[in-house]
């Protein structure tokens, strides 16, 4: 009896997982093949930036140049925030995903046929553009075709096709020129442009839009065998509850204390996210490997097998998320990442006061690995809780808001590694990450909302009393 009630829950919500998956390669179709092109993107730094400030590759650029191509990715995704909410706001999010690939095509096909870092500058402006559209719609769209059973669960599969498309990419690097990656990758795009666009749009924007024959349409599409009748008037419920009219009222909205604390989660989490040292690290993991006086296996390999081992805990943040709740994720995650980037800290230290790098040669990489539990939670969580956390009316706002600051700090974050590393020295840089991480745990135990298996519209009660219960602790503190 169990076997078929699992059976045919399985069979009721394919569509929302072949949203999120892919029916011709039978592992990625849609949104997470756009997720691997994006992390194409990512996976191609550490072994271009590595081969052409050694003089190895096709292009020559100086240390100076590396960093610009490094933090032109987060710069782009700021403006690519900006694009992705305005599209989501007047178009949808479905929509708004078929964009992102545009400017993902034409990054391709810049770095075809580049020779300079000019033209490198290009192809990461064009790329962050499409990344940073990409964060803004794609946790729209699956939150709102997605049941609150499997929703953490959809957007972790997203979200893990950006590790996947970064080891795809840390293992074309070493192996072929630029050019033909950015080959290899422009087909990929491709694919995702002639498959994506067959999908019908959410049913919360059709129902925006009064379009309620396509909005029965898309229900019974994403969710098998459901009762649409019904499900169409809590949708109208909860999009009435929060319409409002104009611009004022939107502001109005924004700043009640439910969704203050919303925002305020986000951003929180955003910043936690980049200075983690998450750009820095995949960007510079070669030349971190090779400063680290890793000899004993090719840095470039070391990248691979720790990229790879990123995936497996993105798989891992897939089945667990929706079990065992944000909050639990959130806190393994980033006790992990204290805990790698204070052991690599410790390895550069000892190595500065002359310390035999042949006994060391384990620990970066191990360090390394650590690093890579920000797939299990960190890089999983804000994305989930940016589906869940605002209502329909506000949620292409929130959507830029996330993206825009994560983007902000990422370009920070990437763009100060290197004078840092000149200033302070790479030791204290992952000091420096580390105690940031302390300080994520710390917030997540105390502030961060448990929206495990939670409606959106549960989610926003949930707040609302947290709230209450602030203020109310926060009067008897007062009396």
């Amino acid at each position: 009896m169990l076997r078929r009630y699992v059976t045919t829950e399985a069979f009721n919500l394919w569509p929302q997982w072949l949203t999120a998956g892919s029916e011709k390669c039978q592992i990625l179709i849609a949104v997470t093949i756009l997720a691997v092109s994006l992390g194409l993107v990512a996976g191609w730094t550490s072994p271009y930036l590595a081969k052409f400030t050694y003089k190895e590759g096709d292009i020559y650029i100086t240390d100076y140049e590396a960093s610009w191509v490094a933090s032109f990715l987060p710069m782009g995704r700021i403006f690519g925030a900006i694009c992705g909410s305005l599209s989501v706001e007047y178009f949808g999010s479905k929509v708004s995903l078929v964009m992102t690939g545009l400017p993902l095509m034409a990054s391709w096909i810049c770095m075809i046929f580049t020779t300079t870092a000019i033209g490198l500058y290009m192809f990461r402006i064009l790329s962050g553009t499409s990344m940073g559209m990409f964060i803004a719609c794609f946790p729209i769209f699956i939150g709102e075709i997605s049941t609150a059973r499997i929703r953490g669960a959809l957007i972790g599969l997203v979200i893990n096709g950006l590790p996947i498309g970064i080891v795809i990419g840390n293992i074309m690097g070493p192996q072929m020129s630029s050019k033909w990656f950015g080959v290899i990758s422009l087909l990929l795009t491709s694919i995702f442009l002639l498959t994506f666009p067959c999908l019908p749009k959410s049913p919360y924007y059709l129902i925006r839009r009064n379009s309620m024959e396509n909005a029965s349409k898309s229900l019974r599409f994403y969710h098998r065998k459901t009762n649409v009748i019904e499900e169409m008037n809590e949708i109208k419920i909860f999009i009435n509850e929060t319409r409002v009219e104009n611009f004022r009222e939107r502001l109005k909205l924004m700043a009640e204390p439910n969704i203050r604390s919303a925002f305020l989660i986000i951003i929180i989490l955003c910043f936690f996210m980049q200075f983690s040292g998450l750009n820095s690290i995949i960007f510079y993991m070669e030349i971190i490997m090779r400063k680290a006086k890793v000899t004993f296996i090719a840095p470039a390999t070391v990248v691979i097998i720790v990229s790879s081992i990123g995936i497996i805990y993105g798989w891992l943040a897939i089945y667990a998320i929706d079990r065992y709740g944000r909050k639990l994720l959130l806190i393994i995650s980033s006790s992990s990442v204290t805990i790698s980037m204070i052991i690599i800290g410790i390895h550069f230290l000892l190595l500065s006061r002359g310390y035999d790098s042949e006994m060391l040669q384990p620990v970066p990489v191990i360090s390394m690995i650590m690093f890579m539990m920000i797939c299990f939670g960190l890089t999983t969580v804000p994305s989930t809780l940016l589906s869940e956390l605002f209502p329909v009316i506000l949620k292409s706002i929130a959507g830029f808001i996330a993206s825009f600051v994560s983007a902000l700090f990422a370009f920070i974050s990437s763009k100060t590694f290197q004078p840092l590393m000149d200033l302070v020295t790479i030791q204290y840089i992952f000091f420096i990450y580390g105690s940031i991480m302390v300080l994520c745990v710390l917030y997540t135990i105390f502030f961060v909302p448990e929206t495990k298996g939670k409606t959106l519209k549960e989610i926003q009660v949930l707040l609302m009393e947290e709230n209450r219960n602030t203020n109310r602790r926060n009067q008897t503190e007062e009396d």
